[in-house]
């Protein structure tokens, strides 16, 4: 019986393994372009924890160009119907610096991957408007050696299961018959 339950637990582990990336959660990037100053890029990203990292649950944006010390809000939609300002809510504001360069990030959103879109509006009025698009497909941007690393460990994890598993197996007497 512990046998059973030893190998219901390796092919249940290789299953997810396995499937990871598909239930994993979204990580997106989107440009942000517009009709005067600046540029920038706009990221969501929610991962499931893995061996080597915690989960993650983000929002993020970046941008560059935009004025000097300039607040903008962050404003998302998360349907791709009308266009803006028409479905969009503010989630947060930021000041850019003497260069122009701004940031702005928030974690823990329930509906961090539902953003489809993403508008970043100077306070000053909507002259000064980047907008992006986050309905892209999956991005892996971890480095290779990353990638390999965690293959490796994964797999490494599933050999220790299933020698465990085979350790548990009661082993046959060496014991010769007599005839």
């Amino acid at each position: 019986m512990q046998r059973h339950w030893v190998t219901a637990v390796v092919m249940v582990t290789l299953a997810l393994v396995t499937t990871a990336p598909a239930w994993a959660g979204c990580k997106v990037q989107a440009v942000l372009s517009g009709n005067h100053y600046g540029a920038g890029t706009a990221e969501k990203k929610v991962l499931a924890a893995t061996l080597k990292s915690p989960a993650v649950n983000k929002f993020e944006v970046d941008v560059t160009g935009a004025g000097k010390n300039v607040i903008y809000a962050v404003m998302v939609s998360t349907n791709n119907i009308g266009t803006f300002p028409a479905g969009y809510t503010t989630v947060g504001a930021f000041m850019t610096n003497e260069l122009g360069v701004g940031e702005f990030d928030v974690s823990g959103r329930t509906d961090t991957c539902d953003i489809l879109r993403v508008a970043v509006v100077s306070f000053s009025g909507a002259a000064n408007t980047l907008t992006g698009k986050l309905n892209g497909l999956l991005v892996n941007d971890d480095a290779p050696e990353v990638q390999n690393e965690l293959q490796i460990e994964v797999q490494n994890e599933v050999q220790n299961l299933i020698q465990n598993e085979v350790q548990l197996e009661p082993q046959p007497n060496n014991v010769v018959p007599s005839p």
